[in-house]
């Protein structure tokens, strides 16, 4: 298990041209298509095509839970993906953290059972579907102030560039007006931040133990902002929607393969609360509101 000091964001494939920014948005909430996301990057988007929600690959699933589910990531990606010793009781506990960053018992333990590990699922917090009282998730809006003070490891970026940020030649009002302007500041959750305890108690209940455990890193965009061109992660990772909102663009074929070689992508927009889950492996992008800032916190199983 090795130390992680920073944020790392995976694989770099080449600059997306910020003409393309356009492409990565999507007007509506569901079943548009756009472009996607990354550390790993295209001169430019692939053409694809988006599809709506599919039926038929819900069936295995609680339809009242579950938004949507993409295609099955395939049995080679499937091997690569993190194995969780989860506590024994934890489909039993009543509205824990976890019950909490899902929205309800039932749709923790249909994740952990049903679609972890196997295919990307998107769950929102105001789904008129749902027959269960959703809870209030664990973290909403953002103190971009305290993590100014708190934390010596905030990354500048912009469609895959990254500074370090300096305070001593960055000051609070510079950030903020960085990030008007369309840019993003990416912050690693570290033990003094006031995040942290929140991410110690999302470890204990998925039962990671040690002293590193989940990485959590906080997005906090502006306009239209595009901190990673097209790209995965090697390692799964759970988006939560802190404050605004969010396009995001998802494979949903060739898995495993070529970014090139992808034809068919999924498209959501998550607004505060919603909560999306992207296997290892599996590319993807996101882009900013055009008119108002956006933040998201990602939790990834990195080091367990």
């Amino acid at each position: 298990m090795k130390k992680v000091d920073a944020p790392t964001i995976i694989i770099a494939i080449a600059a997306a041209s910020a003409a393309s920014a356009a492409a990565f948005i999507a007007p509506s909430r569901e079943s548009q298509v756009s472009m996607p996301e990354s550390e790993t990057s295209v001169a430019a988007a692939p053409s694809a095509t988006i599809t709506t929600t599919n039926k038929e690959n819900q069936a295995l699933f609680d339809d009242n839970v579950t938004e949507f589910v993409c295609n099955d990531i395939g049995a080679k990606l499937r091997q690569e993906q993190v194995e969780l010793q989860l506590p024994s009781d934890y489909d039993t506990l009543e509205n824990d953290i976890l019950a909490s960053l899902f929205g309800s018992n039932e749709i923790r333990n249909d994740f952990f059972r049903n679609i972890l590990g196997r295919r990307v699922a998107y769950f929102p917090r105001q789904c008129t579907k749902n027959q269960h009282q959703l809870l209030e998730p664990p973290m909403s809006g953002f103190d971009l102030s305290s993590m100014y003070e708190s934390n010596d490891w905030i990354s500048l970026r912009k469609r895959g560039s990254q500074d370090r940020l300096n305070k001593e030649q960055t000051s609070y009002n510079d950030l903020t007006d960085y990030i008007a302007g369309g840019g993003s500041a990416v912050i690693p959750v570290t033990p003094d931040d006031y995040l942290h305890n929140t991410k110690m108690q999302i470890d204990t209940a998925l039962g990671i133990k040690g002293e590193f455990g989940t990485s959590m890193n906080i997005y906090h965009s502006g306009p239209s902002a595009v901190a990673l061109n097209i790209h995965y992660d090697s390692y799964p990772v759970i988006v939560l929607q802190l404050e605004g909102q969010k396009e995001w663009i998802i494979q949903n074929d060739k898995f495993g393969e070529n970014v090139n070689d992808i034809t068919d992508w999924r498209n959501v927009t998550l607004t505060e609360g919603d909560l999306l889950y992207i296997p290892k492996g599996v590319y993807h992008a996101a882009t900013g509101d055009p008119e108002h800032g956006s933040t998201h916190v990602t939790i990834g199983f990195e080091n367990i």
